[in-house]
């Protein structure tokens, strides 16, 4: 007699996990840092990113059995962490009058220098200031892109957009930033350092 139990379920549903704990433990630590631009592009806020990737750690091990064999780990997981994002931005703006509090990026810079590859410029107080003025999906697009060095295509699948919006949020992004940069420049000098 065959096997039914799975009929009506929706696609890509498994009865039982696809990998076991530590073969998830080593795919959520080998991507973690996608996880965490993820969650600092949507809550905008370094401290909170990483409770937010901790906390859908926790709701992915409890669907890891949805996880399809051979698909992408970290677009699977990557959603689940957009989602746990989302959530507690929705919350946080409940609590609180206005879309991004003024110090939520404050330890951006810090995180960016950690993660910043050898010789590369760190993030300094006018790039913070300017990417809170970004919208969340914009600020991670540009995220994924330039500090994890994401393809659009990447980019796209992570977040469930269209690769070609990607592409323009991070263009549109940049074009943002640097006129906003040029505009915070001190007197007397062109455009950025």
């Amino acid at each position: 007699m065959p096997d039914n139990t799975d009929q009506g379920k929706p696609a890509g549903y498994r009865a039982g996990p696809t990998m076991d704990r530590d073969q998830f433990a080593e795919q959520v630590r080998s991507s973690f840092r996608v996880f965490w631009g993820i969650a600092v592009g949507i809550v905008g806020e370094p401290s909170l990113a990483e409770d937010v990737v901790q906390e859908a750690t926790v709701v992915a091990m409890g669907k890891l059995g949805q996880f399809r064999e051979g698909t992408s780990f970290t677009a699977w997981m990557g959603k689940v962490v957009r989602y746990v994002a989302l959530n507690h931005a929705r919350k946080e703006r409940k609590r609180r009058p206005s879309p991004v509090d003024p110090e939520t990026l404050d330890g951006l810079g810090a995180m960016a220098r950690e993660m910043e590859p050898a010789g590369g410029a760190p993030f300094d107080a006018r790039v913070t200031a300017a990417l809170k003025e970004v919208n969340e999906v914009a600020r991670t697009c540009l995220l994924l892109r330039t500090i994890e060095r994401m393809g659009y295509a990447e980019i796209a699948e992570l977040l469930g957009i269209p690769p070609g919006t990607a592409m323009s949020h991070v263009h549109r992004t940049r074009k943002f930033l640097r006129d906003r940069l040029a505009s915070m420049a001190p007197e007397g000098r062109q455009g950025i350092e």
